[in-house]
């Protein structure tokens, strides 16, 4: 029996005024590897629930391939459970 995977999760904002709540940006993000859930606020901040092997850079790249512009806000933190 395997050790459950404990979920972490990183904080990102928003720049130059991205439109956070458009579903289209945040499905590219959901579609990187290791993400399991993406939650935008109305703050203009995104945070990526993963598995850990999910770099900032990924998720910057893909919500840039969106047009949605982002920027690392802090390290990833584990979840509680």
């Amino acid at each position: 029996m395997s050790a459950p995977i404990q979920l972490v999760r990183s904080k990102y904002r928003t720049l130059e005024g991205g439109c956070v709540s458009c579903s289209g940006d945040l499905a590219t993000i959901q579609s990187v590897p290791g993400v399991q859930d993406v939650d935008a606020l109305a703050s203009g901040v995104v945070l990526v629930t993963h598995d850990g092997s999910v770099t900032d850079a990924a998720v910057i790249e893909a919500a840039q391939k969106a047009g949605l512009p982002l920027a690392a806000a802090g390290p990833a933190r584990p979840l509680r459970g």
